[in-house]
């Protein structure tokens, strides 16, 4: 896949005096860059720790400045500020996390809503299972499922709403 384009626009000044433009090659961003723990729940599976407490923290207020990112983590536990400086620096160069400078500050912001998190990072495993092992996955998948009759009449839901999606011109 050839890496896309992104056109990044500084404005200096709320007079727009000067106007800064870069073009970075940005490969789309994959959720689960290290692999899948299947152990960890939710963004646990393909997060550290302290990653995932910032990104909960994000996700539960956008657009924080590290200082305040570091306020709400010390509400928990005591953290250096070099510590939720890095931890953000590497969420942004990993693509879960957007900045933007205000002042003298960067402000991030999560990339995806949780539910977008939560899904591509789904629609990557599941995909990766099943290129590798479509048979095996797809048996496995249904014999998960077919335990809970609920999941299983959900289930049913979706195959047959997106089979009717396939019809429609």
């Amino acid at each position: 896949m050839a890496p896309i384009r992104l056109l990044t626009v500084v404005v200096t000044s709320p007079r727009i005096r000067s106007v800064h433009l870069s073009l970075e090659k940005k490969p789309p961003t994959r959720i689960a860059l290290r692999g899948f723990k299947p152990g960890g729940i939710g963004a646990r599976s393909v997060l550290g720790e302290l990653e995932t407490t910032v990104m909960e923290a994000l996700w539960a207020a956008p657009g924080q400045t590290v200082s305040a990112v570091e306020a709400l983590l010390q509400r928990r536990r005591p953290i250096a500020h070099t510590t939720v400086l890095t931890t953000l620096d590497r969420l942004h160069r990993k693509g879960y996390l957007t900045r933007a400078r205000h002042s003298k500050a960067f402000v991030y912001t999560p990339r995806f809503s949780r539910d977008e998190f939560d899904r591509a990072m789904a629609e990557e495993v599941l995909g990766a299972l099943l290129a590798q092992f479509s048979a095996p996955a797809l048996s496995a998948f249904v014999d998960l499922v077919g335990n809970d009759p609920e999941t299983l009449d959900r289930l049913e839901a979706i195959i047959r709403a997106k089979r009717s999606e396939r019809r429609e011109p």
